[in-house]
């Protein structure tokens, strides 16, 4: 990180000197930015963040016994004696104005990605794609909050030339404020699906949400979406005013670009799984050109079309800043999906698909699709834990997945959660013979699979994070060491 000095933070965070003061014609700095003293540095700024559960001002003296040199905090009475600290009404907000200040200071090229479903493995691909010809700073993990985001771009190196950041959220709001921190020269929107419905109550609501990322665009202002997803379409299409310079969409379907315009379209054909990865062609149409022009064939480590519609993404932001389409190629074939999410592991009990990490009817959807291509003819077993912030319409979205499981030739299905009946009915409506076994929990759930699995199986695991569904893969890898 480029460092702070205190001026420049007194500054850019409206606060007030208290504590220490400066030697004369002397000055302090800050080479880093902590909001936890776990991994804090020496010389590091040390702001503490309150929050319902936590206040950080209880860690100052740690922080400053570990060499913190500065301190910003909302309450003087927690600043060491021996300190220099900077007070302002509100941390949180500070923060967000340092890393706010720290963006413009890169001057790097932003990208800010967002959506319902597949943000980090969107983020992923574009790190594995780009940052082979631009010195590239990412997200890492889920650090895609309030606070998440702003450290991420607070710990960038001063000679990062491209930053992708990670865009979550639970509430309207909330991406208008990440939006505005990051001042996205690119913003990317994934999909609109159902996660979160029960706080915001309907997808149009959650599209709203989503659509917040445009509020901070600056520079040429592009966005680039999914031209597949209806939500998304059609909230471009009849946008006013249209906040954006250039739209970029992105497709496997066929888009009419008469009803849309965009300026640039990225579309893949001839998608076709192998063994152990994914080949696509891919293909560009600029606004004004008679014909699409071809990117060339592109292969993906990693098995779905729910990833092909990821690379694409790549592929427009590439042309979008003159990278060469053949260091894609290659910076594509580094590209490994994150924890569970869709991790395969060939064990004496089959063949393991772990894609565990979380759960909602899109994601689900496109792991039962990715098992369709992956098992050919072998046995196809789900085990599958609940979708959660569905509110009222779990019982609607479960059904929904249960039927779309059926629908994708599945041979048994494994179902915990308070809505696993739900599911068991969707199945039947469209696969009345389908065995579909239900239980209370997935211990109970892990103890009758076990038994059941054979060598040439197929198994998806999934379900939302709290059902902690990555404890039945890590059952089945454990039964095979025995």
């Amino acid at each position: 990180m480029l460092p702070f000095t205190e001026q420049e933070i007194l500054t850019i965070t409206g606060g007030v000197q208290v504590g220490v003061p400066a030697e004369k014609d002397g000055f302090r700095s800050a080479g880093s930015i902590s909001t936890d003293t776990r991994s804090i540095e020496a010389g590091a700024l040390f702001v503490a963040l309150v929050g319902e559960r936590f206040d950080g001002h209880s860690f100052c003296r740690t922080a400053y016994e570990k060499g913190a040199s500065l301190f910003l905090i909302s309450d003087e009475h927690m600043l060491p004696d021996e300190a220099a600290g900077i007070l302002v009404p509100d941390t949180l907000t500070a923060l967000h104005a340092l890393a706010r200040a720290y963006r413009r200071k890169l001057g790097c090229v932003v990208i800010a990605v967002t959506g319902s479903v597949g943000k980090t493995s969107t983020r992923e691909m574009l790190y594995a794609a780009l940052s082979g010809s631009r010195r590239t700073h990412a997200t890492k993990l889920n650090l895609n909050n309030e606070i998440g985001l702003p450290m991420t771009i607070l710990s960038a190196p001063a000679d990062t030339e491209l930053l992708i950041v990670e865009m979550g959220m639970r509430m309207r709001g909330e991406v208008r404020i990440l939006t505005h921190i990051a001042e996205p020269d690119i913003a990317i929107i994934t999909n609109i699906g159902v996660s979160h419905i029960e706080r915001l109550g309907s997808q149009e609501e959650i599209l709203a949400a989503k659509m917040e990322i445009c509020e901070g665009l600056t520079g040429n202002k592009i966005l680039l979406i999914n031209g597949d997803d209806r939500h998304l379409v059609e909230s471009v299409r009849s946008a006013n005013p249209i906040i954006w310079n250039q739209l970029g969409v992105t497709c496997i379907e066929n888009i009419d670009p008469v009803r849309l315009h965009p300026d640039l379209t990225v579309s893949a054909s001839d998608i076709s799984p192998k063994n152990d990865g994914t080949d696509f062609s891919a293909f560009a149409r600029f606004m004004g050109s008679e014909s699409a022009i071809g990117l060339g064939e592109f292969l993906l480590p990693c098995i779905g079309i729910h990833h092909v519609k990821n690379a694409l993404f790549s592929l427009a932001c590439a042309l979008c800043l003159d990278i060469d389409m053949e260091n894609v190629k290659k910076g594509l074939l580094s590209f490994i999906p994150t924890g569970s999410r869709g991790r395969m592991v060939q064990t004496r009990l089959g063949l393991l698909y772990d894609d565990s990490y979380n759960a909602s009817t899109e994601s689900m959807k496109a792991a039962f699709e990715s098992i369709r291509i992956i098992a050919g003819p072998r046995r196809k077993i789900a085990a599958l834990g609940g979708m959660l912030e569905l509110g009222t319409f779990a019982p609607e979205q479960h059904f929904l997945v249960g039927a779309a499981a059926a629908a994708s030739g599945f041979d048994e299905l494994y179902v915990c959660g308070d809505n696993r009946t739900d599911v068991m009915a969707g199945a039947a409506s469209v696969k009345p013979e389908l065995p579909v076994y239900l239980f209370e929990n997935r211990d109970a759930l892990t103890a009758a699979l076990l038994p059941a699995l054979h060598e040439n199986d197929v198994i998806l695991i999934k379900g939302s994070h709290s059902f902690e569904m990555e404890k039945v893969a890590q059952a089945i890898t454990d039964a095979c060491k025995n």
